[in-house]
């Protein structure tokens, strides 16, 4: 199934390594990523764990429901996603 995933990333000096580190959570449960753009940093509508401002970053993904769960089970022990957001796509696809 394709999803829409969205995460906003606490600000650090190596933001980059964190966006290894999604990659390779994804990449343990078999999720295929379409394509990745980078939002940059942008200020929060709200402070989150006294952040009020979030690095974001926008994936499409193939991924099974099942793995879905498992991942957001390991986004949630990570301290520094501060966010994240699955949509499922639904889009017909057309000849």
């Amino acid at each position: 199934m394709s999803y829409e995933l969205t995460l906003i990333l606490r600000i650090t000096d190596n933001v980059e390594s964190l966006k290894e580190l999604v990659k390779k959570i994804l990449q343990k449960y078999g999720v295929s990523v379409i394509s990745e753009e980078s939002w940059d940093v942008k200020r929060l509508a709200y402070p989150i764990e006294d952040e009020t401002e979030g690095y974001y970053l926008f994936m499409l993904i193939e991924s099974s429901p099942n793995a879905i769960d498992k991942i957001i089970g390991e986004f949630r022990l990570n301290n520094d996603i501060l966010r994240y957001f699955f949509i499922k796509d639904n889009k017909k696809k057309t000849a």
